[in-house]
């Protein structure tokens, strides 16, 4: 049977209100979804399948997971609530925490994993890519981790320089049955390099050190043996001096072999240092890493280590292991890393 124009486009309009006035009345909350491209090419495929789940740790672990098999450069509508969702989740396991225990020895990490997720938040919050209603959820949620940082008795920033946040890098997602959670603070910090045998080519821009990182982290997912659960590193350095953040401080690092790991922060520069020197920037920053890290978990100037203080190794390079020497013994560290 075939309908005439007017009698088709009233049909339309009576289904569209029987749409409108319908549908499942829970009172769970949904995540507001994106307008329609006027071109169908472009409208939203089917719902990533974290949003059925239940709000909790399972609909959290689906969600890092999901963003582990983006493209982060592609921001779309959904990754960008997915970031935001594990965003606010972290946070939220933070408060419930704290309100359960109140403030405790474990303030430092919980502090951590606040500022991780207010990294995430304030890059959302100024997004062009997110839309209005992100941007407020991020702006609102911002101001609750700025309180729950000063409940923990933390200040706002770790250290004297910004810390590109995970989501910023690309990180693939940590493996949390993987890894061994820190306790008892942390009492000794151990400098490297990366020294890779094929190394990303480092062009100076933000997104060739963001490469770089993602093929170490995936060296180290897939790479050993038993398997790593994330990046072995806390922070990585690039050339140009910027801070990245690599295993959350939440967990114990895999850089220093075995027991060596126990309560030791773990410090990477992006180079080998065997064959080049380490740029002022990036010493710069170890510099200031290294002062407001040992401030922050009262780690004394020596315990501050080289990588090879505890295994048969060049690392962190014969141009780099004079600076760190130095700067345990507190005198003369940027001469001696750039000496001849």
């Amino acid at each position: 049977m075939k309908l005439s124009l007017s009698r088709a486009t009233t049909l339309v309009l009576v289904l569209s209100a029987t749409l409108a006035t319908s549908g499942c009345r829970t009172q769970s909350v949904r995540p507001p979804t994106p307008a329609l491209s006027s071109s169908a090419s472009e409208a939203p495929k089917a719902l990533p399948p974290w949003v059925e789940e239940p709000f909790g740790a399972e609909r959290l672990h689906k969600t890092e997971l999901w963003l582990g098999e983006q493209d982060p450069q592609k921001r779309s509508f959904w990754l960008i609530e997915a970031e935001l969702e594990l965003a606010m989740g972290r946070l939220q396991e933070v408060q419930q925490e704290v309100r359960r225990g109140g403030a405790s020895s474990q303030s430092a990490l919980q502090a951590s994993r606040v500022r991780n997720a207010r990294t995430a938040l304030e890059k959302i919050a100024h997004e062009d890519s997110a839309d209005e209603s992100q941007q407020k959820r991020a702006q609102d949620s911002l101001a609750s981790a700025d309180t729950l940082l000063a409940q923990l008795g933390q200040s706002r920033k770790t250290t004297g320089v910004p810390v590109i946040a995970r989501a910023q890098w690309g990180a693939a997602p940590a493996r949390a049955a993987l890894m061994i959670k820190n306790s008892g603070g942390w009492k000794k910090i151990t400098v490297h390099h990366s020294a890779e045998a094929d190394p990303t080519p480092l062009d100076g821009s933000a997104a060739s050190s963001a490469a770089a990182l993602r093929q170490i982290q995936r060296s180290h997912l897939k790479g050993k043996t038993p398997p790593w659960g994330d990046i072995g590193y806390h922070y990585l350095i690039d050339p140009e001096g910027r801070v990245f953040q690599g295993r959350d401080l939440a967990w114990q690092g895999a850089h220093a072999k075995g027991d060596n790991n126990i309560q030791n922060i773990g410090i990477c520069l992006l180079g080998n240092f065997d064959e080049e020197k380490p740029t002022q920037a990036a010493l710069d920053s170890l510099r200031k890493l290294l002062d407001d890290l040992r401030r922050t978990y009262r780690i004394p100037r020596s315990e501050v280590h080289k990588h090879a203080d505890f295994r048969s190794t060049d690392c962190p390079g014969k141009f780099l292991k004079p600076w760190v020497e130095a700067y345990r013994k507190g005198s003369g560290s940027d001469s001696a890393a750039h000496a001849n």
